[in-house]
């Protein structure tokens, strides 16, 4: 991963694409950039979109949850050194490896789609309802017919 690549100016951890969740000791930020789904990809033998089909589907290879979330830690701001200590210590030596499953999927997920529900407090996006010039002004969609 370079440097520069998950970093703001100060140093600062860029937060888009990134997901927030507890892990071992405490709770910390995972982000992949495109680096780190680069080596992702060598490290599992799957781009990321087939990687989190396997991952949410159960049929994972323990690499596929154990690199996401090491790699995810190095991505949100924990240096390379730490993140593979908070690996070894709370993924290698506990067993249970199911356990980080949702985890994984959730990290990759941020990574490849961002979804609303997954963006950091404070960052909300602007609604699209209304939006567009000319609507019609029915009632949306989502909303049953009138009675």
């Amino acid at each position: 991963m370079t440097a520069d690549s998950s970093k703001k100016a100060g140093g600062e951890v860029a937060a888009f694409n990134a997901y927030e969740a507890p892990f071992g000791d405490g709770v910390y930020r995972f982000r992949l950039d495109i680096d780190a789904l680069r080596e992702l990809q060598d490290k599992t033998d799957a781009g990321p979109a087939f990687l989190l089909h396997r991952i949410v589907t159960a049929q994972w290879r323990v690499d596929d949850l154990r690199e996401t979330i090491r790699l995810g830690l190095i991505g949100g701001g924990v240096e390379p050194i730490r993140a593979l200590a908070l690996v070894q210590r709370y993924f290698d030596t506990r067993g249970g490896y199911g356990q980080h499953q949702t985890l994984a999927a959730l990290v990759l997920q941020a990574a490849i789609f961002e979804p609303e529900e997954l963006k950091l407090p404070g960052k909300k996006r602007p609604s699209r309802r209304g939006t567009r010039a000319g609507a019609s002004g029915s009632a949306s969609s989502s909303e049953p017919p009138p009675q």
